[in-house]
């Protein structure tokens, strides 16, 4: 956030002007909240696909059909990727509406719009991928800033851009692509690894009809008791399975 008047005079200090600004930022906020809506929608339905071929390739590794898993694998993986961009572009749009709801809300600062313009310039290009419709109304909300300026400039008004506004607007980018990456992290699982051994429990485990019996599930197996719980612990870390007590 900007301190002090680094504008010298307040080009909003005309009453038209300033309520001119408030409602084409107040359209604005709306078309970026449905923007931001919709890809909440689009990084849900690429959770639930991973999921899916998350689970074939599971089953492809348990009978043995390597192929059909590293096909899956591999579409998880540019899921993921999708997914990435999806999310960053979602957070860098929020940080946008923030900025705009903050201006709207402490009237003092309507003359923020002005070093809003570097980010705004900053985050169209990165947003233009993943939401086109976004990246259309923020570069119409940059040009009506821009037209504003040249009209206040006309009127003598110091508007230059503070050099901190471009920074920000950086670390907002950089900020923005490091939760993304988090967040995606936390969503999409890595694609199993799965040993023999792994694959005879977990196969044993999918078709228990009851509670497993560890034991049993030892002796069936042939596999010692205290490797079988370990390997069910590991099926656990992969997401693969959740043991209960």
């Amino acid at each position: 956030m900007f301190g002090g008047d680094p504008f010298g005079k307040d080009p909003f200090i005309d009453e038209k002007a300033r309520e001119e600004v408030r409602l084409k930022i107040e359209d604005s906020l709306n078309q970026l909240s449905a923007q931001i809506m919709k890809l909440r929608s689009k990084y849900q339905e690429m959770m639930d696909r991973s999921k899916e071929y998350f689970e074939q390739v599971v089953d492809a590794l348990v009978s043995g059909d390597e192929g059909r898993a590293s096909i899956y694998a591999e579409e998880i993986a540019e899921i993921r990727r999708l997914a990435s961009v999806v999310m960053k572009t979602q957070l860098v749009l929020e940080q946008v509406k923030l900025r705009l709801e903050t201006i709207l809300e402490v009237s003092e600062l309507m003359g923020l719009v002005i070093p809003l313009l570097s980010l705004i310039t900053e985050v169209e290009d990165e947003v233009a991928g993943a939401a086109p419709e976004a990246a259309r109304n923020l570069h119409e909300l940059a040009s009506y800033i821009e037209d504003f300026t040249s009209e206040t400039t006309a009127r003598e008004f110091d508007i230059s851009i503070p050099e901190e506004a471009s920074d920000e607007a950086k670390k907002i980018l950089e900020e923005a692509q490091k939760a993304a990456a988090e967040r995606v992290k936390q969503a999409f699982p890595d694609v199993p690894k799965l040993s023999e051994e792994e694959k005879l429990v977990y196969s044993y485990v999918s078709k228990a009809d009851s509670e497993l019996d560890l034991k049993k599930c030892a002796q069936e197996l042939g596999i010692d008791t205290k490797e079988v719980k370990q390997i069910l612990e590991k099926l656990e870390q992969k997401g693969l399975i959740e043991l209960v007590g």
